[in-house]
């Protein structure tokens, strides 16, 4: 298997939490702080569980990671090769985007260009991508 084989596996294989925690690992790696807002487990009285992650007003459809060296801020969305974007999510970074800001939907395929993006090698906006 090829170098390029095994990224192409891999891109379509690894889980959005495997693949949010090697972004991670690189923004660190290269100086980032990066905050991340976990769901809470939920227990409902039938048994049942769900996830759900405590927001107010707008606060649905956030970003995955907000990282920030120093210099630049970045927000990121973050899927695996199949996942779907929702409308708040799409919004968000469009919103973002519109702002000024750097907001990003990155999925695994994306790697190169998130390396570029958090060494700084690439500074770019969303332009309307939401899936």
């Amino acid at each position: 298997m090829t170098t390029e084989e095994f990224r192409r596996q891999w891109a379509r294989t690894i889980g959005e939490e495997a693949f949010q925690s090697q972004v991670i690992d690189l923004a660190r790696a290269l100086g980032w702080r990066v905050a991340h807002f976990r769901p809470t487990r939920i227990q409902r009285k039938d048994g049942s569980v769900r996830y759900a992650t405590p927001v107010q007003a707008d606060g649905t459809g956030f970003p995955d990671l907000v990282l920030c060296n120093g210099r630049r801020v970045v927000f990121a969305e973050l899927k695996s090769a199949r996942g779907k974007v929702s409308p708040e999510q799409g919004a968000w970074l469009l919103g973002l985007g519109d702002a000024g800001q750097e907001a990003f939907l990155w999925r695994p395929a994306d790697w190169d260009a998130i390396e570029a993006v958090l060494s700084g090698m690439a500074h770019q906006k969303t332009e309307g991508r939401t899936s």
